[in-house]
């Protein structure tokens, strides 16, 4: 009997921090309502399971060890996520970042960062996600782990359309399955287009995609398979952060990012990094 009760008791005390840990990352995913798409199952096709080694710079940024949002290291001592991300604005002792492992549960592997500073975009608006990036200063460097390794930041627009689409790579712990609430543990990443920003102004009228945004994704990839925050790479290089989306990941409706190469956004981390 005794040991059916702490079975039990255990059972319990796991439900309860799962339970804690889709209530902190949920709280920062930012999904729009749209319309029902029929034929849109919700799960995400194509995304693959991803190799730290291979995205050395992708980080998980955590809120009282809890899993919350992706990062990027993008200079020794700088990680860059949204500002939704941070905010309200956290206590920076309880925010810090894994690295160095695909396994976002592996305490082994993965090395945690401690926070110095977060730095949230002076003009970032919370209403329209304007302006969504903020900075982690770490305490110490990002130098010397293994498979901890900044990215370059790309400082000019990409030009992408139908005939010739530019295809990027979206990364993160993200949902695989919107219907399904659990996180996976292992690191994924899924390969979308850029998409034209007339096409996506038009696409989300009468929501505002303003200028420090740009646009990707295709019917069934989507940044569900991505968490807030995480980093859009094109040609080698951090281009977007992962911001927002229609409320039915895998849609019609393209996800949003943070352009890093917007000019309110490239003066602000010009600011703290070296380009």
């Amino acid at each position: 009997m005794r040991l059916l009760v702490v079975a039990l008791l255990l059972c319990v005390t796991d439900t309860f921090a799962d339970s804690i840990a889709l209530q902190q990352w949920r709280s920062m995913q930012v999904r729009r309502n749209v319309r029902r798409e029929p034929g849109m199952s919700g799960r995400i096709i194509g995304g693959y399971e991803a190799n730290i080694a291979d995205l050395p710079f992708q980080l998980s940024v955590r809120r009282i060890n809890y899993h919350i949002c992706g990062a990027s290291v993008v200079d020794s001592s700088f990680a860059i996520t949204a500002a939704h991300c941070m905010t309200p604005k956290p206590d920076p002792e309880f925010i810090t970042l894994q690295g160095g492992a695909t396994n976002r549960t592996d305490d082994i592997a993965g090395v945690i960062f401690q926070t110095e500073e977060i730095i949230v975009h002076p003009a970032y608006n919370p209403s329209t996600y304007h302006n969504d990036v903020a900075l982690i200063r770490i305490v110490g460097t990002f130098e010397g782990y293994e498979n901890v390794y900044p990215i370059a930041l790309e400082t000019v627009p990409i030009t992408s359309n139908s005939l010739n689409p530019v295809y990027c790579t979206v990364s993160g712990w993200g949902l695989t399955d919107m219907y399904n609430g659990k996180l996976p543990e292992m690191l994924r990443a899924v390969r979308i287009p850029l998409i034209p920003y007339t096409d996506c102004r038009r696409k989300w009228s009468p929501l505002a995609v303003t200028t420090s945004m740009i646009c990707a994704g295709e019917p069934r990839r989507d940044t569900c398979n991505g968490d807030s925050g995480g980093p859009l790479v094109c040609n080698d290089k951090l281009y977007g952060l992962v911001s927002w989306g229609a409320n039915q990941c895998g849609g019609t409706y393209p996800g949003v990012y943070t352009s890093i190469t917007s000019k309110d956004v490239a003066n602000f981390i010009a600011q703290y990094i070296p380009v």
